[in-house]
């Protein structure tokens, strides 16, 4: 499976110059005529008042970075909405305890786990995905970090054939 794709101008941020002067127009050409607004960017109704309010968080946050978009909304939503039914199942937890008694066909009670911690786990599974998506998490963060360029010094080559 490939590496997935990066922004032209993250490409040259990093230093990375395997492209040509045309190329590296035409992919910003293309970048450009793909670019999505981001004026619509507003929690869907369906959500409920925590979800709304981590929404409107998040995009508070992140309104300097300029990378939510309106398309992004649906997916921030779920991250949302996920994140609003793990805290609920945490609360039930805290209230109903790890072991809850359950009787068998057999009629014998036993402590057992609690259902919604199996719950619990697959929000916070979806949660990280979506999360690492966004950039929510340091490590994700420091995948899309710009790395600080060192000058280098003019070479002959350089002065000769500049930026080929």
């Amino acid at each position: 499976m490939g590496r997935k794709a990066k922004p032209i101008t993250l490409h040259l941020l990093e230093g990375k110059k395997h492209l040509t002067k045309a190329e590296i127009e035409q992919r910003l050409a293309g970048e450009q005529r793909f670019a999505i607004a981001s004026d619509k960017i507003k929690p869907p109704k369906w959500l409920n008042k925590t979800a709304k309010k981590e929404f409107n968080r998040i995009v508070k946050e992140m309104a300097e970075t300029g990378l939510l978009t309106n398309i992004d909304v649906d997916a921030l939503a779920i991250y949302c909405d996920a994140l609003s039914q793990y805290i609920e199942c945490c609360k039930i937890i805290e209230r109903e305890g790890l072991m809850v008694e359950y009787t068998n066909k057999a009629a014998e009670t036993n402590k057992v786990p609690h259902p919604l911690l199996s719950k619990k786990k697959q929000l916070f599974e979806q949660m990280k995905a979506i999360a690492s998506e966004f950039g929510f998490t340091p490590s994700a963060r420091a995948k899309i970090a710009i790395p600080k360029q060192e000058e280098k010094e003019e070479t002959k080559f350089d002065r000769l054939f500049g930026d080929v």
